[in-house]
């Protein structure tokens, strides 16, 4: 199962809904927001956040938008998301602050960066192939210097 999230930004993101022709419809959990509805084996505009993360954990492969909390989730339940940023030129958001995320990220390797729809289906077998079990992933680098400026009051989860 793919899970796609495009997040509930009132702009719809029909570009991102198009590309998704490309996958087998039935392998499809779409996420889809005020845009229209896709024909797809589950499709619902707005989930809950428990749905949400049960749709992250369960997937094989998780394509985005470019918002932090999709983002975040789908590297917590060890996916290599493939994030395709709204932009500001097409109408899809006020500014281009996701294509701005989505570059510091792919610089990164944490996601796949989509800048061309069409090439959505090929890179997603890349993508998917990498995912990782959720606890082999690598703790951030910041969380070590939180803890630290904060006196150790706060404890890692392997502590």
């Amino acid at each position: 199962m793919i899970f796609v999230t495009l997040g509930t930004h009132h702009q719809p993101f029909d570009r991102l809904l198009s590309a998704l022709a490309e996958f087998d419809p039935d392998e499809l959990v779409v996420q889809y927001g005020p845009g229209t509805a896709p024909r797809v084996r589950h499709g619902a505009a707005y989930m809950p956040f428990d749905e949400m993360l049960r749709n992250f954990d369960a997937a094989d492969g998780v394509i985005t938008h470019a918002g932090v909390g999709s983002i975040i989730c789908a590297r917590r339940a060890g996916h290599v998301p493939l994030v395709v940023p709204r932009r500001a030129d097409l109408g899809e958001h006020v500014d281009d602050h996701q294509a701005e995320l989505t570059q510091a990220l792919e610089k990164r390797g944490v996601v796949v960066a989509v800048w061309d729809t069409a090439e959505l289906r090929e890179l997603a077998a890349d993508a998917f192939a990498r995912r990782r079990e959720p606890g082999e992933l690598p703790e951030p680098r910041l969380c070590p210097a939180v803890r630290a400026a904060l006196g150790g009051a706060v404890q890692s989860k392997d502590s």
